[in-house]
């Protein structure tokens, strides 16, 4: 039985390592007052489109001056970052289109379980290409990353160290599930990955219009739990409790702090990631109905979206 599972875990990894690449970047940062100097990152990146679409975290070029891509087989690219996704630390870089270049398939994290294996393939410490292997330990996970808070994670024991960021957690079947972003620093076997659902929207967008761009309602919110329902006695135990309305389609359309969005179009929302996830398989300029709690009361309003601004 192991010898099954290695033979296909071996086959997986080869049909993946090409659709993974290395991302190098530049940044200039200040010495001091009077100087600035170039400072080189290192992270993951993997292949979305073979016309030289990829996907990374969107950390791993903040601020970059320059990035360059290496392909499996040593091939550099020069890439461009056409675009980042607002609530979600992913970015997506260009390259000019190479016959090298293999996309990797992507799956479906909608139907994940606890306990199904998985595999992490990317670039940590700048060693190189690596692959580990390990299991979904948890879903729908929630972390703080730096200013943003990043919801519907995939948790693993698949170990994702420094580098491994914007690389690919992959099932047994070589399908792309997760974009590898985070991991607590001073633990062991805590490794989080963005659920590749939460993207897909924008991923079709691109195939149909060549274009990135994020449909945005404006809001930042936290889900609610059974626990925080209890704490703050709020009158449900799901849903996305609001906590900011910026200036933007939200705010016009009047929804406040402490709102409760339960509801999209006549679909339940019970977290913030699934309203993101809703939110961007739609197009800026859609209208869409939210149902939402304000003091106890169920309430509707139409929302249309626009697009997000862009990411500093």
């Amino acid at each position: 039985m192991f010898q099954g599972l290695e033979k296909n875990l071996v086959e997986v990894v080869d049909d993946i390592l090409p659709c993974v690449v290395s991302v190098s970047t530049t940044v200039l940062a200040r010495v001091d007052l009077f100087r600035v100097q170039p400072v080189q990152g290192q992270g993951s990146g993997v292949i979305f489109d073979a016309d030289g679409i990829l996907v990374t975290n969107g950390h791993v070029v903040k601020n970059a001056t320059a990035v360059e891509v290496q392909l499996h087989d040593g091939k550099k690219l020069k890439a461009k970052v056409l675009g980042k996704m607002r609530g979600q630390d992913i970015a997506f870089l260009q390259v000019d289109k190479d016959p090298d270049l293999e996309a990797i398939k992507i799956g479906d994290s909608s139907s994940l379980k606890v306990g199904q294996f998985a595999l992490a393939i990317g670039n940590p410490l700048g060693l190189g290409k690596s692959v580990t292997f390990g299991m979904i330990s948890a879903l729908n996970r929630t972390i703080s990353a730096g200013n943003m808070q990043l919801e519907g994670l995939i948790q693993t024991t698949a170990d994702i160290n420094p580098g491994n960021s914007g690389g690919a957690l992959v099932n047994t079947q070589g399908e792309l599930i997760g974009i590898n972003t985070a991991v607590i620093q001073h633990s062991q076997g805590l490794g989080f990955a963005i659920a590749i659902d939460s993207i897909k929207g924008v991923l079709d967008e691109f195939q149909e219009t060549k274009t990135i761009s994020t449909p945005w309602m404006g809001v930042v919110g936290y889900t609610i739990d059974k626990k925080l329902a209890t704490y703050y006695n709020l009158s449900v135990e799901k849903g996305a409790l609001l906590l900011e309305v910026p200036k933007g389609p939200a705010k016009t359309a009047g929804l406040l702090v402490g709102d409760i969005i339960i509801g999209l179009d006549d679909e339940e929302v019970s977290s913030v990631q699934l309203l993101t996830q809703k939110i961007v398989m739609r197009r800026i300029g859609d209208e869409v109905k939210i149902t939402y709690l304000r003091k106890g009361k169920k309430s509707e309003m139409k929302i249309t979206l626009g697009k997000a601004p862009p990411l500093k």
